[in-house]
C-alpha cells in the first residue's frame, strides 16, 4: 500500500467530509440560484427630442440637423443633435476661406444646462474628437471588441450641452486649405483659429452669454489652457465666457518631467503587471539614479515644495549620453518582449488586440473606416467628403509652444478658480507622478505647488444601480448576460483627490490614458464637480442625475 493512498483521505478529511475536494464549476452552478432571473438593464442616456420649439433650432442651425434615427449602424434614436462644419471668422491665421472646423453638438435635457456648454477636445496633436464621442463620453459607444454601438448611460449629455470638435484645421472631419496646417506655428495660432470658429458657433445656435467649459485629454493639456486663456483675454462674456477647464492625462510639461523621470519608480511599483526580469530592473534603476531622476522626483514630490526645481537632467551624474537617460522607451520595449500586446495607454491590456472600429487607442490599429464612410459623412452633413483618419496631419508646428504649465495654465486657474487635472494610474505615457511633479513646480494664486500631500483624500465614484445584476450575470457565466457590464462600470473609491487655490488634482485607479473610456463613472463624476453640481470629489452619495435617467446607489 502506498503511503499517499493512506494519507490522502486523512489529509482531506474524508471521514467527516469537511475538507472534501469539490469541483469549482459544480459549485458555481449550484450558486446560480442567487442570480436574478432577469437582470434590469442600465438606463439609456436621456435624449432630447427635436421639435419646432427646440432652443437651438433656428434658420441658421437648421442645415446642421442630424436625423437621430439615420446615423448608420446606430440602431436607436440619438435624439436632437447638430453636426457639420463652420468657417473660421476672418482674419484667421492662414486667411484661407476653405478652413472649417467640424462639430457634433448634442443639447441636453438637463434643466441645469440651460445656459452652459461643454467643449470636448481630443489630443494628438491632430487627433479627432470623434474618438472621445465614439468611445468615451458620447451618447452612444462603440467600444473595442463590441459588435455594434450601444447607448451610453454615462453620456455627459445627461449633465449638460456637449459639443465635440475636430481641431486644429485638417483634423478628422475638418477642412483645411492646401498647405494651411503648416502655417499654424504654435498654440497661439490654434487659439486664434478656434476663437474665430467659436464665435460662428455661438451665433449659429444663439448661445450668446453661455457659460463655457473646456474638457479634454492628452495633448489637449496644451490646446485647452492656451485656448481658454485666449478666450479670457478677449474680456467678452458674450462669446468667450470661460468658467472652468478639465484636462486628463495632460501634456502640460516637458516629457522628461511627465514621463521619463517617474518611469522607473512606476516600473518598480507595477512590475507585478509588467513582469520584467530582475537584471533589467536593476540596470534601469541604476540608470535612473545616474540620470538624476530619483533626485528630481524626491524634490518634485515634496509638499510644500522647497522652491523651484530645475529639469530632471540637471541632476545627472557621470558620463551619460542622451540615450542613457531615455529609460521609458527601453521599458516599453522590454514590456513588449513579455507581453507583445503591451499598451502603454493602459498597462493591463493583453493579447489578443480587440477589433476596433476606429483603431485607437488599441495598438492593433483598426481600419479607421466608420467616419470615412460616405453614408456616415452624409448623415453628419459633411460636404465635401474628406479622407478621415483618427489621428492625422503631422505638419502642425505646435511644438514651438512652451508647455502650458510654463505659460498660461496658472493664469487660467487664477481667472476661473475652477481647473481640474486628472490622471489615470494605469497610463504609462503621461504618468500620474509626472503630472503631479509638473503641477508642484507651477505657481498659482500666490504660492508654488501644493502645501500638503494630494494623496490623502479619497475620490469616490457612486455605484450604478444595475451593477449588482451585472455582477451576478458575469459571475455565473452560464448563459449570455442580458446586461452589458461595459455599460454599467464600477463604483467606490477610485483614487485620490486634492484641491488648493482653485486647482484640483485627482488620480483614477483602473484608468489608463482615457479616463472616461476605462472608468466612465469617474469621468462623469469629474464633470459634475467641474460644473458645480457637487462640492467635492470626496463627496459620497448618488450621482446628481439620480432622479432622472442615470443614477447611483448606496454601496452594495
Amino acid at each position: 500500500m502506498h503511503l499517499t493512498a493512506f494519507l490522502l483521505p486523512a489529509l482531506l478529511g474524508a471521514s467527516s467530509g469537511a475538507l472534501a475536494a469539490e469541483n469549482p464549476h459544480r459549485r458555481a452552478a449550484a450558486l446560480k440560484s442567487r442570480a436574478p432571473k432577469r437582470a434590469s438593464k442600465p438606463a439609456a442616456p436621456v435624449k432630447r427630442a427635436l421639435s419646432e420649439d427646440s432652443q437651438f433650432l433656428n434658420s441658421n442651425s437648421q442645415k446642421f440637423v442630424v436625423n437621430g434615427t439615420g446615423v448608420p449602424k446606430v440602431n436607436f434614436d440619438l435624439g436632437e443633435s447638430y453636426a457639420g462644419r463652420l468657417p473660421i471668422t476672418s482674419p484667421n491665421v492662414t486667411n484661407a476661406t476653405a478652413n472649417e472646423l467640424f462639430f457634433w453638438f448634442f443639447p441636453s435635457a438637463n434643466e441645469l444646462a440651460s445656459n452652459e456648454i461643454v467643449i470636448w477636445l481630443n489630443g494628438g496633436p491632430g487627433c479627432s474628437s470623434m474618438d472621445g464621442l465614439f468611445q468615451e463620453n458620447g451618447p452612444f459607444q462603440w467600444q473595442s471588441g463590441t459588435f455594434e454601438p450601444q447607448p451610453n448611460p454615462f453620456a455627459w449629455t445627461n449633465l449638460t450641452n456637449m459639443v465635440w470638435i475636430d481641431q486644429p484645421i485638417g483634423t478628422g472631419l475638418s477642412l483645411a486649405a492646401p498647405g494651411a496646417p503648416a502655417q499654424i506655428k504654435d498654440e497661439t495660432d490654434v487659439a486664434r483659429d478656434f476663437a474665430g470658429f467659436w464665435k460662428n458657433f455661438i451665433d449659429t445656435f444663439e448661445m450668446q452669454g453661455f457659460d463655457v467649459y473646456f474638457t479634454g485629454e492628452s495633448y489637449a493639456g496644451q490646446y485647452i489652457p492656451y485656448i481658454s486663456s485666449h478666450f479670457l483675454d478677449q474680456n467678452d462674456t458674450t462669446y468667450y465666457n470661460v468658467k472652468g477647464i478639465q484636462i486628463n492625462d495632460p501634456s502640460i510639461g516637458p516629457f522628461e518631467a511627465l514621463s521619463e523621470a517617474p518611469a522607473v519608480a512606476y516600473l518598480n511599483h507595477y512590475n507585478n503587471v509588467l513582469n520584467l526580469n530582475d537584471s533589467f530592473v536593476a540596470t534601469i534603476n541604476e540608470r535612473a539614479e545616474a540620470c538624476g531622476y530619483n533626485t528630481f522626483m524626491d524634490l518634485a514630490l515634496t509638499f510644500p515644495p522647497a522652491g523651484k526645481f530645475p529639469e530632471p537632467t540637471s541632476f545627472a551624474t557621470g558620463n551619460l549620453t542622451v540615450d542613457d537617460c531615455i529609460v521609458l522607451e527601453d521599458i516599453w520595449l522590454a514590456a513588449l518582449y513579455v507581453n507583445p500586446c503591451f499598451n502603454f495607454y493602459h498597462i493591463t491590456d493583453y493579447c489578443p488586440f480587440l477589433w476596433d472600429e476606429l483603431g485607437f487607442p488599441s495598438l492593433g490599429d483598426g481600419p479607421n473606416n466608420y467616419f470615412n464612410r460616405t453614408d456616415v459623412q452624409k448623415a453628419l452633413n459633411v460636404n465635401p467628403h474628406v479622407d478621415y483618419a483618427i489621428c492625422g496631419d503631422n505638419t502642425l508646428g505646435l511644438e514651438n509652444s512652451l508647455p502650458s504649465s510654463f505659460t498660461v495654465l496658472a493664469g487660467v486657474v487664477e481667472r476661473t478658480n475652477n481647473v481640474l487635472v486628472g490622471n489615470g494610474n494605469l497610463d504609462y505615457l503621461i504618468l500620474t507622478n509626472g503630472t503631479l511633479a509638473t503641477l508642484n513646480n507651477m505657481t498659482w494664486n500666490g504660492a508654488q505647488g501644493f502645501s500638503s500631500s494630494p494623496f490623502t483624500d479619497k475620490f469616490f465614484v457612486p455605484y450604478n444601480p444595475t451593477i449588482g445584476d451585472a455582477i451576478n450575470e458575469t459571475f455565473f457565466q452560464s448563459e449570455i448576460p442580458t446586461v452589458s457590464v461595459g455599460l454599467v462600470a464600477g463604483g467606490g473609491y477610485f483614487g485620490t483627490t486634492h484641491t488648493e487655490r482653485g486647482l484640483t488634482f485627482v488620480t483614477v485607479d483602473h484608468a489608463g490614458h482615457e479616463i472616461p473610456q476605462y472608468v466612465p463613472g469617474a469621468g462623469y463624476r469629474q464633470l459634475e464637480f467641474l460644473l458645480g453640481r457637487i462640492d467635492s470629489l470626496t463627496e459620497q452619495g448618488d450621482f446628481t442625475t439620480q432622479s432622472g435617467n442615470f443614477t447611483g446607489t448606496t454601496p452594495l
